[in-house]
């Protein structure tokens, strides 16, 4: 197109020297004018398509960039939400491989079972500060207490806390009781919220952990008691 541009401006400096006589009844400076202009004019229309297109082809691009940017995006959150649903199952195949295979439950098993719950737990509830309660239902004592950090502190009271309802919340906790109690004990998980506004979007997930645990615990505790009978 440059070409173009520049073969227009030669005939416009040339063209005193190539038109020496006028035409259809105008002189020759008049016919040198007309034609000067025919140039001019020929060369702006040409510049103005040339700027559509190139408004256009820069349009385009920019459209296409855009939709480069958002397939990225999606492409990248894809990704994000394959590796956390990974995350997930391998948290839950493992909370499944902890469980004890024999009646023998020493400490150490213990630790594991409760480390892959908590785990679980602070994935799917997107919190680090929570803490998992085994609660006795009628005097709301409680029986045991696993935080996720040993320094966590919750300010929440169990008496603020109504058992049967399976699910609290606040603007600073959320809490998640077990689906029902077995032999007078239940469970919760109380979780500390980053935002007022947070939101849990696995809650039937961390109820199902939660009645987990339960039965983790009650199943500890039987053993433990009929131990005890053992010895006795």
């Amino acid at each position: 197109m440059y070409w173009l541009y520049l073969i227009i401006f030669t005939f416009i400096v040339f063209v005193p020297t190539i038109i020496q006589r006028g035409f259809f009844g105008f002189n020759v400076t008049q016919t040198q004018e007309f034609t000067v202009l025919i140039l001019g004019s020929f060369a702006f229309l040409v510049f103005t398509i040339q700027e559509k297109r190139l408004k256009k082809n820069v349009s385009e691009k920019n459209d296409f960039q855009r939709k480069v940017n958002t397939m990225r995006k999606d492409l990248t959150n894809s990704y994000s939400y394959i590796g956390e649903i990974n995350r997930k199952v391998d948290i839950l195949e493992s909370i499944a491989l902890s469980y004890p295979e024999s009646l023998v439950i020493t400490a150490k098993k213990q630790k594991e079972v409760y480390n892959s719950i908590m785990e679980a737990v602070r994935l799917f509830g997107k919190s680090d500060e929570f803490i998992l309660r085994f609660i006795c239902t009628s005097s709301k004592e409680v029986l045991k207490e696993i935080k996720s950090f040993p320094n966590v502190s919750m300010s929440f009271s169990l008496k603020n806390n109504d058992l049967e309802n399976n699910f609290f919340e606040s603007d600073e906790f959320v809490v998640v009781n077990s689906p029902k109690s077995i032999d007078d004990v239940s469970s919760c998980i109380i979780l500390k919220k980053k935002t007022p506004n947070q939101r849990l979007e696995d809650l039937e997930m961390i109820r199902t952990l939660v009645a987990q645990a339960l039965f983790f615990f009650m199943f500890v505790r039987k053993e433990t008691e009929k131990k005890k009978l053992l010895k006795k």
